[in-house]
């Protein structure tokens, strides 16, 4: 190894040639940095000290690369560093330390990211201790709107103005995923309701964290937000002849109005919780009131769950009724009722041009699945069944001192509930048998 005397480090000292062998080591005269550069063609800062005065010298590399520009941070640093060991400090288990408490930053600051926080509280939260029966859409509501959004960020930096900003994009239906627009009003209100609950959840994990969210923050007024949305006579006839027409979804499209039951009892429905005195029981985990409730099945509702094909997968039958791949129950529900509304709207636009009307000016307001129920609902009153018995039928508890004292199992009553608005479909989808019926009622 050349050794040269102290000279300032310079421009041209820095871009001198490389030795042919072993290396050369030129020390600054207006500080304790050496400069070294290898026969490899390596170039460095660095600096040669004893701790505490004694022991053999140990040489200390500085982190950045040996260029002019960072010359006169070197010579300050070498200047601490000698300054450092004198006084006894080792340098080294100070970089370890800092390396170390670096690290263990950086590690919980990747914990605290929201994708992170938002998959622990799904799965611990939602699927494990509260054994919700929606995880899958709360889980797809984070997936659109959230973790795009604020994954890689820290859940303590999401402030109130973030949610806000988020809040309003969804709103204004201005969040894009998968191709796809999606928001509202409704959405946004859920979407709060779902992040509310998920940060007061860790707030009770974490003491350093605090929810953004107050009250207030919700976009619409949830009376205004109740639906109404009941199907017309004239709509009930132009989706019940559709339904045949599509296949698995069309069938429980018809079990839906004819069980007046929501729409994950009925997708979900198993040939297992059907009995052979023809009552399907489901059971309280798949139940919104986490009790069993039992549903005569009319003939009607027999014989189309019956007109389900039993599909066989890894060479059992499936327990599904509703299944296209005998592994889970049926998927793709928004498409098929983007089809199904399509088909419904051109049905009714021909039943106007049969009237003499302008199709032009019929269209198909908004509705929904869950209308079908409340649909169902109303169909049992015109058909003379007595509200507490239809509302039985629909699985509500029952409030007050007779949901307390009244424990008959009501399910005579809820049979002829149920067949009584079998009774009701028919007569709206096929109004001439309607008439028949009610000349030979008013023979009698």
């Amino acid at each position: 190894m050349a050794y040269s005397n102290r000279k300032r480090i310079t421009k041209m000292t820095l871009e001198m040639r490389a030795p042919a062998e072993d290396r050369i080591e030129i020390r600054d005269a207006d500080s304790p940095v050496i400069y070294r550069i290898t026969s490899a063609n390596n170039r460095s800062f660095c600096v040669r000290a004893r701790i505490g005065g004694a022991g053999q010298p140990v040489r200390f590399t500085y982190p950045k690369l040996a260029r002019l520009e960072n010359l006169g941070d070197a010579r300050n640093w070498a200047r601490e560093t000698v300054d450092a060991c004198r006084m006894g400090q080792d340098p080294r288990q100070t970089e370890a330390a800092i390396k170390a408490a670096t690290a263990q930053a950086a590690e919980r600051a990747e914990r605290y990211k929201c994708k992170y926080v938002i998959a622990d509280y799904l799965e611990r939260r939602v699927s494990r201790e509260k054994k919700n029966r929606t995880a899958d859409k709360i889980a797809r509501m984070f997936e659109v709107y959230v973790t795009p959004r604020w994954g890689e960020r820290p859940i303590t930096e999401i402030e109130r103005k973030d949610v806000n900003d988020l809040l309003n994009d969804v709103f204004d239906r201005k969040v894009e995923f998968g191709g796809k627009v999606y928001g509202g009003n409704v959405a946004a209100d859920r979407l709060l309701a779902q992040l509310s609950a998920c940060f007061r959840w860790y707030q009770l994990q974490d003491s350093k964290f605090t929810s953004p969210i107050v009250a207030g923050m919700a976009r619409t007024s949830p009376r205004a937000l109740k639906r109404s949305r009941n199907l017309a006579d004239d709509e009930i006839r132009a989706l019940w002849s559709l339904l045949p027409k599509h296949g698995t979804y069309g069938a429980i499209v018809k079990c839906l109005l004819l069980s007046a039951q929501r729409l994950r009892e009925v997708s979900d429905m198993a040939r297992s919780e059907i009995g052979a005195n023809g009552l399907w029981t489901i059971p309280a985990a798949r139940y919104k009131t986490n009790k069993p409730n039992i549903v005569p099945l009319s003939a009607s509702l027999s014989e189309a769950i019956e007109a389900q094909p039993i599909i066989k997968a890894g060479g059992k039958d499936c327990d599904y009724v509703f299944t296209t791949n005998g592994t889970t129950p049926f998927s793709g529900w928004s498409k098929s009722k983007d089809r199904l509304d399509a088909a419904m709207l051109a049905a009714l636009r021909e039943a106007a041009i049969e009237r003499g009307d302008d199709p032009a000016k019929v269209e198909l307001p908004d509705w929904r699945l869950h209308d079908l129920r409340r649909t169902a609902k109303t169909l049992m009153t015109r058909a003379g069944v007595r509200p507490d018995i239809s509302e039985r039928v629909l699985g509500h508890i029952i409030s007050g001192v007779e949901g307390v004292y009244d424990q008959h199992d009501y399910v005579h009553e809820k049979r002829h509930a149920l067949e009584a608005l079998a009774t009701m479909i028919e007569r709206i989808v096929e109004p001439a048998s309607e008439k028949v019926v009610l000349l030979r009622e008013a023979a009698e």
